[in-house]
């Protein structure tokens, strides 16, 4: 079988992020180049969304949360991110950051997490689904705040008793992950997902109204959801009312990339934590780091004396 490889030009090789080895981010690529001709390596996302709890049984408002993973440690208060939920009615120019009923932002700036961590963000609830149900609280939260009175942050998104995380439906909804806390209507995400029944109105090509999507599991980027290469949905989610989204798949922090695409199951009345457990794989475990690194500049070494001697 035989793979023909990315142009060069279209390969992209971050540098290092916070808590990543110098090393993975700067050598692995001339270490292991045939690795790329497989199109998995891609621009890092220190953070994935792992799962969302869109409609809590009874009021929505503050019950609603995002479940979220870290692929990296993060130290929220030097690198702060910003987490935007999208309620579709007619999506607009300003896409993400739209605001009013259309998008929600939860700034985190403050707090850490360390990579392979489970942490959430949404409603001042804190409960598996909606009032009198298990407590989160013992959870790691990064930002919560009564999302029934509270305007989002950074004036993105309205308080609203009916709640601010889409429910998909006829017309997508999507969340979003943003490094920094400044929003505009070209602001790239880092990861996203998308999930409903259809896109509807969640992308106008004549207008140019929609969302910015990175290059995820899912999403070849350099446009809006909805664009060639970008229309993907997690569907299924139509249970009703306390129906939490978990997202299954496998992130590798070597090739900075998914290797087992994200998918999207059910769990009808979750009534306790552990039914919130995340589906997301982060590999290898934090503690192979070193092992990993040692690996791969022993590959290198090896590969330059073959080369020397003339093989």
């Amino acid at each position: 079988m035989h793979f023909n490889p990315a142009p060069r030009s279209s390969l992209r090789f971050p540098a290092p992020r916070t808590g990543q080895s110098p090393l993975i981010g700067n050598l692995f690529p001339a270490l292991c180049p045939g690795l790329l001709v497989f199109g998995v390596y891609e621009g890092a996302a220190q953070i994935v969304v792992s799962g969302f709890m869109a409609n809590p049984a009874g009021t929505d408002s503050p019950y609603e949360y995002v479940q979220l993973v870290a692929t990296e440690s993060v130290d929220f208060s030097a690198t702060p991110y910003t987490v935007v939920v999208a309620n579709n009615g007619i999506a607009r120019v300003q896409g993400w950051a739209a605001g009013s009923a259309l998008s929600h932002a939860f700034q985190m700036t403050s707090g850490s997490v360390s990579a392979g961590d489970v942490f959430y963000v949404g409603g001042s609830g804190m409960a598996v689904n909606g009032s009198g149900s298990a407590s989160l609280a013992g959870e790691k939260w990064i930002r919560s705040y009564d999302t029934s009175t509270t305007d989002g942050d950074g004036g993105t998104g309205a308080a609203a008793l009916g709640g601010v995380v889409g429910e998909g439906g006829s017309s997508a909804d999507g969340i979003a992950i943003f490094l920094g806390t400044s929003l505009t209507s070209s602001s790239v995400p880092i990861d996203a997902v998308f999930y409903g029944n259809a896109i509807g109105t969640a992308y106008n090509a004549s207008t140019g109204a929609g969302y910015q999507v990175p290059t995820t599991d899912h999403m070849a980027g350099g446009g809006l959801f909805g664009s060639a290469g970008n229309s993907h949905l997690l569907t299924g989610l139509g249970g009703g009312s306390g129906s939490y989204a978990r997202l299954s798949g496998t992130y590798d922090t070597v090739l900075s990339s998914w290797t087992v695409a994200r998918t999207l199951s059910v769990v009808q009345g979750p009534t306790d934590v552990s039914s919130l457990a995340s589906g997301i794989a982060v590999v290898p475990e934090p503690s192979g780091w070193g092992l990993v690194a040692g690996g791969l500049l022993a590959a290198g070494f090896g590969l330059r004396r073959f080369r020397n001697r003339g093989g």
